[in-house]
């Protein structure tokens, strides 16, 4: 008996199991790594293996162990999440075994309950697998931080730096019209003790449209400023050119924080 493998429709799967365990990885550990580089870092696990296949070297079980469960794998993870610290990088790896344990227990009682084939069909599975993880992490973040929505922030803007106390508020939605980024707001008196009088153009003024209770339209004034750090417990993550409008002193919504984050920026 033997199989008859197709090494493009082996790469393509792997690419996308590699694609969606990387961005589950992400936002377990609330990492900044774009979608993009999450997809580089699963083309470049799903090449790799490809590669040893063709030359025959997965049937050496310790090579094989050793170059896909330690060097493959741990250069995915580190590139594909946008990992530093090789603590960090340690749980990444733990994490992307049990997504993986998760989502191929998934995909089986999935394929129970259809008979079709194929890549495209796979394909399907393995999106509603991830959105059906995704949405269970979602909803045990929501119900575990329903007391713990404050963060301590850091904000830099050239070489001035600023802490302030953020609340992670599921209700703002508001995106910049000009990049595309998830805008956080945060009090006027906080950014001119930021910038001190600096020079405001350095920093891209526009303005984005805005509503909330008792203000149906208006407008706040954004700037994108060098980084922000996010700090929750020993936990930190550092969100590179975010968006931050700028909101009168005394608004109601800002009541015990100076700043309320976009949820985008803390779940990734």
């Amino acid at each position: 008996m033997y199989y008859e493998l197709f090494i493009d429709v082996f790469f393509a799967t792997n690419l996308v199991m590699d694609y969606f365990l990387l961005r589950l990885v992400n936002r377990l550990l609330h990492c900044s790594a774009t979608q993009i580089r999450s997809l580089a870092g699963g083309a470049f696990g799903a090449l790799s293996v490809s590669l040893l296949i063709a030359m025959g070297m997965l049937s050496q079980k310790f090579l094989n162990t050793i170059l896909v469960h330690v060097v493959i794998n741990t250069i995915m993870v580190k590139f594909g999440c946008k990992i530093k610290d090789w603590h960090k990088l340690l749980q990444g790896l733990l994490l992307l075994y049990l997504a993986s344990f998760l989502t191929g227990g998934l995909l089986t009682v999935m394929r129970r309950y259809f008979s079709r084939t194929g890549f495209w069909f796979f394909l399907f599975l393995a999106a509603t697998g991830y959105l059906i993880i995704t949405a269970a992490i979602l909803v045990y973040a929501r119900l575990k931080g329903k007391g713990t929505n404050l963060y301590e922030i850091v904000l830099y803007a050239g070489t001035n730096c600023r802490k302030v106390t953020g609340f992670c508020d599921t209700g703002n939605r508001l995106r910049d019209a000009l990049t595309g980024k998830p805008v956080s707001v945060v009090k006027e008196g906080e950014m001119k003790m930021l910038l001190q009088g600096g020079d405001l153009t350095q920093f891209c003024p526009r303005y984005i449209p805005f509503c909330s209770l008792g203000c149906e339209t208006g407008v706040l004034l954004a700037l994108t400023l060098d980084s922000l750090t996010i700090k929750n417990g020993r936990e930190s993550r550092t969100v590179l050119r975010p968006v931050v409008a700028l909101v009168k002193e005394g608004a109601a919504f800002m009541e015990g924080c100076q700043m309320i984050l976009n949820p985008d920026l803390v779940n990734g």
